[in-house]
């Protein structure tokens, strides 16, 4: 694939895996509109060594279908047609769901999930017109698997993952790709944005580097899904072979957090 024609829009682009796909990106030249919420961050990510005369940039709130579409036509009007859209903003939340606050709630469901949908409209008329294009999704092992406790966050990207499996089937007749990417815990500052360390032995957190390989490997094979690492592609079969077990096992990996839990609330862990 010749990355120097591709014009490719990544949104949450400053930080984590964002920063870590737009760096890979630009190394294989690749032509970047990188999109955050936050001009000073995507000022210094342009002015950045290798994303000068690479990157484009433009602020938008991701929630916010006005703004992202501003900017989304901002860039394109700056890089021609977009050729791959990265939609990868996004937020964590952690706690049970009886003391999820219902505002914080729907801010991820905005973000997660109506960030993609927004992003995704907004260069598919382009897209089908010229019937080529590929969208590619960083949902989340959450997306495929409800982990307690972090249930508002796999219900926002359990939603991407829909989104992601009608869109391929819907767009595919048009020479358009859909792809996901579903990390599994990465080594940024996400855990401590959602306000709750990551806590367990495994799977150990990988680097974001590995998380913008696999976006490039879905968009050099075409293929529909990479969980990051890939071992965790097994814990999504069992889940779907044989339901009942993988609970069984749920239960296990996360006693602790679940005997902490009971006794917050006075009752003895069956």
């Amino acid at each position: 694939m010749n990355w120097t024609t591709q014009a490719v829009v990544v949104t949450g682009a400053t930080k984590g895996i964002g920063r870590a796909i737009t760096e890979v990106l630009t190394s294989k030249g690749a032509r970047v509109g990188a999109i955050a919420r936050s001009e000073s961050d995507l000022d210094r990510l342009a002015a950045s060594p290798g994303a000068r005369g690479r990157v484009e940039v433009a602020v938008a709130d991701v929630g916010s279908r006005d703004s992202l579409h501003s900017a989304i036509a901002s860039l394109a009007a700056r890089l021609g047609e977009i050729d791959i859209l990265v939609n990868n903003a996004g937020i964590g939340l952690y706690g049970p769901v009886g003391e999820l606050d219902p505002g914080i709630a729907e801010k991820l469901m905005r973000v997660n999930y109506l960030g993609t949908l927004y992003g995704t409209q907004a260069v598919l008329p382009g897209m089908l017109a010229r019937r080529s294009g590929h969208i590619v999704n960083v949902a989340s092992i959450a997306g495929r698997i409800g982990a307690p406790f972090e249930a508002a966050y796999a219900a926002s990207k359990f939603a991407v993952v829909g989104l992601t499996e009608a869109l391929a089937v819907e767009v595919g007749h048009f020479g358009i790709k859909v792809s996901m990417v579903n990390p599994g815990p990465v080594e940024t500052g996400f855990f401590d944005a959602r306000g709750h360390p990551y806590e367990r032995r495994r799977p150990k957190p990988v680097p974001a580097a590995a998380v913008a390989d696999a976006v490039i490997e879905v968009v050099e094979t075409g293929r529909l899904e990479r969980s990051v690492p890939r071992s965790l592609g097994r814990a999504v079969a069992l889940r779907h072979l044989s339901p009942r077990l993988f609970a069984v096992g749920t239960r296990v990996a996360f006693r602790k957090e679940l005997r902490r839990y009971h006794r917050e609330l006075g009752v003895p862990t069956p």
